[in-house]
């Protein structure tokens, strides 16, 4: 009968309707929206930043707390980097002219938008990012203010590390353009299985089983510090006594560093990281992207895993 079949369809659309909505809800989480206006209610403290690399800091920390409430109050997969896609996209259109000095809403909108990019992946810049920036060339102040998104690594690293070879650390040069605001980068790892890779300098790939080859190592820590001998101090603090006479040692063989692209994966959140680990989400990864350029350009790219696609480090 006619009602039957108008029943039917409208039941039909009824479902489809509920299908669209959760599929919508798995791909825009409830904690979207709040934690994006709880980052815009504090953008103002972004505005202490002296420098580059303070404004960087200041930033990533400013998501880390987000990050931190959300692994601490929801069980559901996180899905942070679609999160900060939605956070830039906010911010983007939240911007303005940034001549606008007068306000601090629409100054500390600018000052964001920029220590968003410099923890962004190298190819973050969207096009109405690419666009606003490209407008606004020549009109920042301060004016180190356009450089913190275009950190560099400086090809620079040093190495630490344990006896049995379960903790290790890289300690990477970075700079901003003009070698303004120079520092480094520790990455703190706990390795998987010393007793075939990190230990033997990783430099018989084919000797490496395939369950390794995947997670090699795990970085539970990273930070930027003024130099060499502060990271040495913060790294041998964090692993503990095994670590008391451990020296850094200049990384001269990139095959070394070959796992570090894969223990960083910001689509990867087991819900157990520390608030440290949590404020270098984005930007340790970011850090990673800058050392494997300046690697590639120097003609000493990283070399890939067993089992694992090169193109999977740009190389």
């Amino acid at each position: 009968m006619p009602t039957s079949r108008t029943r039917k369809s409208k039941r039909r659309a009824k479902i489809a309707a509920r299908a669209r909505r959760r599929e919508r809800a798995a791909a825009y989480p409830s904690w979207f929206d709040p934690s994006i206006r709880n980052v815009l209610r504090q953008r103002r403290t972004l505005l202490f930043a002296k420098r580059p690399r303070e404004l960087e800091q200041a930033t990533a920390a400013l998501l880390g707390e987000q990050l931190h409430r959300v692994c601490n109050t929801h069980t559901a997969a996180p899905h942070f980097d679609s999160w900060f896609t939605e956070l830039v996209t906010t911010v983007v259109a939240c911007a303005s002219d940034p001549a606008a000095q007068t306000d601090p809403d629409q100054q500390s909108t600018w000052w964001l938008l920029h220590g968003l990019l410099a923890i962004a992946p190298v190819g973050f810049l969207i096009d109405p990012v690419q666009d606003l920036l490209d407008a606004t060339t020549g009109h920042c102040e301060p004016p180190w203010l356009p450089l913190t998104c275009r950190v560099q690594a400086t090809g620079d690293i040093q190495r630490l590390s344990i006896t049995d070879g379960t903790r290790t650390g890289f300690i990477a040069g970075y700079e901003y353009p003009g070698g303004a605001d120079r520092h480094v980068y520790l990455f703190d790892l706990a390795v998987t299985n010393p007793n075939e890779g990190l230990q033997q300098g990783i430099s018989n790939f084919t000797a490496w089983p395939d369950q390794y080859a995947a997670e090699p190592a795990e970085l539970l820590r990273a930070d930027a510090f003024d130099t060499v001998e502060a990271a040495t101090q913060a790294w041998r603090a964090s692993v503990g006594p095994a670590a008391t006479n451990s020296q850094p040692t200049a990384l001269t063989d990139p095959s070394d560093l070959a796992f570090l692209p894969y223990c960083c994966d910001p689509t990867a959140v087991p819900g157990t990281e520390s608030r440290n680990r949590l404020d270098n989400w984005f930007r340790a990864a970011r850090r990673i992207e800058e050392l494997i350029i300046t690697l590639r350009r120097r003609g000493t790219p990283l070399p890939p895993l067993p089992g694992l696609h090169p193109e999977l480090i740009g190389i």
